[in-house]
């Protein structure tokens, strides 16, 4: 009963800082500024406090699935490896902590990995959790993944292309125009 009383209270928590954080976002894409430390402290503490949970009940296996043990523990350490070169490989291309992170907005970044994905921290990052959930066999974990999913991609439709847009102009579109917005083989340019 504890665990599922942590749960509900750690994702509670997540979900208050995600109003906050979400706002706070939308009316810095609006006037086309940076992430203030206290934001990024909050999107980092708000991922946090969804994350534990999800840990957790992959660890406890919350919600348990009849899933084949050797399966998904093998499927889960490939999803979670995969995931664990991707999202680096997107920060790495970055070439900066303050440009990974949404504080530096000088240049708009399409080489390396990100020919391949508009965003590969995400997909990187999904496929952490997704391993993570598989390994654990907890539906309640994959329900958590499946949020994660939701909230990203709505994050990345609404918010951040748009502003991307607002920012880089014809360079972004040509961008969107030849690389997929999760992973696939580049378009060749006319």
């Amino acid at each position: 009963m504890r665990i599922y009383v942590s749960l509900g209270i750690s994702i509670g928590i997540s979900a208050i800082l995600g109003i906050y954080v979400f706002s706070e976002i939308k009316k810095t894409y609006k006037r086309k500024g940076t992430y203030s430390a206290k934001l990024l402290s909050a999107w980092f503490a708000m991922w946090a406090f969804h994350h534990i949970p999800l840990i957790l009940s992959s660890f406890y296996g919350v919600w348990s699935i009849p899933i084949d043990k050797t399966f998904s523990l093998a499927g889960g350490l490939i999803l979670f490896g995969i995931g664990v070169i991707i999202l680096p490989m997107g920060m790495i291309e970055f070439g900066s902590l303050r440009r990974s992170t949404g504080q530096d907005i000088s240049k708009l970044v399409t080489t390396g990995v990100y020919r391949w994905s508009r965003n590969p921290q995400f997909v990187g990052w999904f496929l952490m959790l997704l391993g993570i959930s598989l390994a654990g066999r907890s539906a309640f974990a994959f329900a958590l993944t499946g949020v994660f999913a939701v909230v990203i991609y709505f994050y990345t439709i609404l918010l951040a292309e748009p502003y991307l847009e607002s920012l880089y102009g014809e360079e972004y579109r040509l961008f969107k125009s030849r690389t997929a917005r999760w992973f696939g083989i580049p378009k060749k340019q006319n």
